[in-house]
């Protein structure tokens, strides 16, 4: 009978003993490892959140280092094309051009501004002269090449800019007339030369007189688009 009551104790031990393991790794063990992997998981995306951070960051680093150097082109394209028409400043550039080229200005006229137009801005001018001679060896090397089809940003369009055509004319040799609507051309502010023709204006000092039509752009003035529409 002892033996009996010893056997029904170490069975109940054991049973006891199993019990408290399982609710050890229920109560205690078991939510630890899924905390423990709940972290590990939350650890992962904080390090690829971190990572995308870094790249981020880099990617605004160079950005930076480039700052001067964007600011510089940007500067360089409001001169080119303003978001008014400054017109003053304009002029004061052509006379600095003119000087340059040692030619005379005779006169500047410039219109109202008007949309934007695409063909207006079509191959390089043709220069035309009265001079016979300069014509019969012009049309002697056959006929002119078809212009090339400007390529347009799509985003300039008749509602982004606006176009003041300019007529100038300009007193000088025929060298120095070519040299002007060269400056003209590179000039800071966009001139787009449409036409450019020559006649003499006193054969004895050999002056030529040069009359350029061109076009200068504004970008996006409510004021002046509003005008032209």
């Amino acid at each position: 009978m002892t033996v009996d009551k010893n056997r029904l104790w170490v069975i109940g031990a054991v049973l006891l003993i199993g019990a408290i393991a399982v609710l050890g790794w229920v109560l205690a063990i078991s939510p630890k490892l899924a905390q423990a992997q709940v972290t590990e998981e939350s650890l992962a995306a904080a390090v690829s959140e971190n990572a995308a951070y870094e790249a981020q960051a880099e990617t605004f680093k160079k950005q930076f280092e480039n700052l001067d150097a964007l600011q510089d082109d940007l500067a360089a394209v409001q001169e080119a094309v303003p978001n008014s028409a400054q017109i003053p400043a304009a002029i004061d550039e052509i006379g600095a051009i003119a000087g340059a080229s040692q030619v005379s200005i005779s006169s500047i006229i410039h219109n109202e501004a008007q949309a934007f137009d695409p063909v207006a801005v079509g191959a390089p001018a043709a220069v035309a002269t009265t001079d016979a001679a300069t014509q019969t060896d012009a049309s002697a090397t056959g006929a002119p090449a078809a212009a090339t089809a400007p390529v347009i940003d799509p985003r300039i369009t008749a509602t982004t800019f606006a176009a003041i055509p300019v007529v100038i004319v300009v007193d000088g040799s025929g060298p120095a007339g070519l040299d002007f609507v060269s400056g003209l051309q590179n000039a800071a502010r966009l001139f787009a030369v449409t036409s450019v023709s020559t006649e003499p204006a006193a054969p004895e000092t050999g002056s030529v007189t040069t009359t350029i039509s061109a076009l200068m752009y504004v970008y996006a003035d409510s004021t002046i688009l509003t005008a032209v529409q």
